[in-house]
Order: structure tokens, then C-alpha cells, then sequence
């Protein structure tokens, strides 16, 4: 690994970072993410991130591009969200916190806090999001308040908070420290906070996909556990459980990362550790990723044209590895059939003709795409499916 910048120092514990890899990405229409990201390395505990993204940049996406208000992946009534729920409760009531008012900071759909009510949780329960259209149909629900609103700017007063949550929220901001600042300001004194991000140091064991990890372009950063539990006790919070399960999703299950944590100006510094497991696995997923586009050529030369169904993440890092001299894109979305990807328009799958080669992105639903694609005339021989 090479210096790409001069002292460049970790946002989780001030070490110094080393550049790791650039991972070029891309998006529709005039996507932020129509880029190089420049990831580097903390050298003492093992944090990757990404230093060429903003805040600003990623409410961009969060207000435009992204759709996470309407995929079946945060499905507030699916078995294996629920699962989840019931997780996070026994936590929290383990740490003797049962019935604490709530805020749920990035609360999404509000699924979480929705599911505590059902199940009898007498405190307030409260939800902050930058996407209002995300807790939309949550709002009129008894018992629960929800507020539009970002991690670094919560709108609570000083000093006026029990207990905050942070389901998957800290991997998606970049001044990770405003972040703990203000959990901070709204927290009373001995308030707790409780933070869930994917386990990075075990992507490796459960790797979903060629290079699925690093396609999802708004994680700037990839957790260690030693990377958080520095980050909190640098910012006034003492580490008093770390929790390390494999949790479901409807589509797939993940190494789940979670630390509670409470407000203690004095907590001490976590000694560095080195670990360094999560850029080797970073550096791997680039190797598979240029082998795979490789056979995608190999497998696209047999035929006139290539046909490319789903604009999914891992297919936005694909694509710029393509040297394909034409193709043609497809996805169910109605809104994705509105933009274009560098001036490709993208079609409707059943308008397309049957004779090219056809690749399905998506690692999660090449099945059911697959499927679908013999019921409208694409021969089996003539699909490739992206893992």
C-alpha cells in the first residue's frame, strides 16, 4: 500500500492511514457516485473508509437517488426484520434499560420503534430521519413521534435524551465525530447509546457476492470493533457491551456488529490493536471484481450485444470494468426507466429483444430474474447471473 496523502489520520482513533485501494463507482443520470473512491487504512485499528465523500454529497443521494423508502429489504413486517427487533430489545433489556424512552436516530420506516409499542413498551419512542418519505405512514401511529432530521443535528434539546439507537446509520456519514458530539449534547448524564453497523472484520465469512460490501456506495466506512469503541471513548463513552451476532435480513444474513455504550467524559482510550482484516478482504473483492468483468466479456463476445437487467449496486462497480462497445440496459423500476446511465436509456425488460446475451446483476434475486427472463423468451444459454 502506498502514502496517497501525507499525514492522513483515522477519524475512529487519530492513527495513521495509509491509501488501500481506489474502487471507481457509478450511478444514474449525474449521480454523485459518477467517481473514484479513494479508500485508506488505519495502520493501528484497522478502520477502512472512504476520504473522498461528503455529507453534503451523500443527502444528495438520500434525497434523490436513493430508494431505501421503498424496498422490500426494510420491510417493517417481515419475519426476519422482526428477528431483528427482538434482538435489539433483549440487549437493551439486558443492560437493565427496559421501557427507557427511545430515539431511534435514522429510524428509516420506524419499524423498530413500531414493533416495540406492539409489544408493550411503555416509554416514548421517538424517530429522527433525513428521509421524511421513509416514516411516512408511521406518523399517525399512538404512542410514536417522528421528526425529519440528521444524526449530526438532532432535533432534541440539550440533555433531554435516555437512550439513543443507531441501527446502520454511522457507516453512512462522514463526520462521524459531529455524530458522537451530538449524541452527546442531547444525552442526560449516564444516558446510553446503542450503535449497529455490518462487522467488517468479518465480510470475509460472509461475503454475499463478488465485491457486494464495497458496492454499497454510500458505506464511507467499513467498522472494526477496535475503530468504534475508540471513536466513542475518545468522544465521552464508556464501551459496557459489544455484541456480535449473525443477523437476518429478508434476502440474506450478515455479521452484525453492535456496542452499547454510555456517557462517561471520563471513559479511557482503547489500546490500539492493528488488526487489519478488513483491508486484505478490500484489496480481494477488487481482485474477484476485475476477474468477473472479465467474464463477462468472455461470455458477451459470443453474442451481437449484451443486455445488462437490474441497476444494482454491485452492477454500478461492475460496469466501469466493462469493455463492451454497446449494451443495453433493463430494470422493472418505472423510475429507473426515467434516467439514464451515461446516456443509456434504461428499457423495460419485456421491450427488449430476446437475442442478446443477457447478464442479471442483482447478487439477491438472480433467481427470480432468471425466471422471469425464460417466461419472456431469453434462452438458458444465453444468461449469465453475477455472484
Amino acid at each position: 500500500m502506498d502514502n496517497r496523502l501525507e499525514d492522513t489520520f483515522c477519524p475512529a482513533c487519530k492513527g495513521k492511514s495509509n491509501h488501500c485501494i481506489d474502487w471507481e463507482m457509478s450511478g444514474l443520470n449525474d449521480s454523485i457516485f459518477n467517481y473514484v473512491a479513494e479508500f485508506y487504512e488505519c495502520e493501528d485499528c484497522g478502520l477502512v473508509y472512504n476520504t473522498n465523500m461528503s455529507d453534503e454529497k451523500l443527502a444528495v443521494f438520500y434525497a434523490g437517488e436513493c430508494s431505501y423508502f421503498e424496498k422490500p429489504h426494510f420491510n417493517i413486517d417481515s419475519a426476519e426484520n422482526i428477528q431483528k427487533y427482538a434482538c435489539y430489545k433483549k440487549i437493551i433489556s439486558d443492560a437493565g434499560l427496559s421501557g427507557s424512552p427511545i430515539a431511534d436516530i435514522g429510524c428509516g420506516r420506524g419499524g423498530f420503534l413500531i414493533w416495540l409499542k406492539k409489544n408493550g413498551w411503555k416509554s416514548i419512542c421517538s424517530g429522527v430521519d433525513i428521509d421524511r418519505r421513509s416514516f411516512a405512514d408511521a406518523m399517525d401511529r399512538e404512542g410514536l413521534a417522528f421528526e425529519e432530521g440528521r444524526a449530526v443535528q438532532i432535533p432534541f434539546s440539550d440533555e433531554s435524551c435516555s437512550l439513543l439507537t443507531y441501527f446502520h446509520v454511522i457507516e453512512h456519514i462522514v463526520t462521524i465525530e459531529k455524530v458522537f458530539q451530538e449524541a452527546n449534547r442531547v444525552l442526560r448524564p449516564g444516558g446510553h447509546i446503542m450503535i449497529e453497523v455490518p462487522d467488517a472484520d468479518r465480510y470475509r465469512e460472509y461475503p454475499v457476492g463478488t465485491a457486494f460490501w464495497l458496492s454499497i456506495r454510500e458505506h464511507v466506512y467499513h467498522y472494526s470493533a477496535d475503530s468504534l469503541k475508540n471513536i466513542l471513548s475518545r468522544n465521552g463513552f464508556e464501551v459496557i457491551g459489544i455484541h456480535r451476532n449473525i443477523l437476518p435480513t429478508p434476502e440474506f444474513s450478515y455479521p452484525s456488529l453492535i456496542i452499547l455504550a454510555r456517557k462517561n467524559p471520563l471513559s479511557v482510550k482503547p489500546e490500539k490493536s492493528g488488526q487489519g482484516l478488513i483491508a486484505p478482504f478490500v484489496l480481494q473483492s477488487k481482485r474477484d471484481l476485475e476477474a468477473q468483468a472479465k467474464e463477462v466479456m468472455d461470455f458477451c463476445a459470443k453474442y451481437k450485444t449484451a443486455a445488462f437487467w437490474g441497476l444494482s449496486a454491485e452492477l454500478f462497480s461492475l460496469l466501469p470494468l466493462l469493455k463492451l462497445e454497446t449494451i443495453t440496459l433493463c430494470d422493472s423500476s418505472k423510475d429507473k426507466q426515467k434516467a439514464r446511465y451515461k446516456g443509456i436509456p434504461i428499457h423495460a425488460p419485456e421491450n427488449l429483444k430476446k437475442d442478446a446475451a443477457l447478464i442479471i446483476a442483482p447478487y439477491l434475486f438472480s433467481e427470480v430474474i432468471k425466471a422471469e427472463a425464460l417466461k419472456l423468451g431469453w434462452q438458458e444459454k444465453a444468461i449469465y447471473c453475477l455472484r
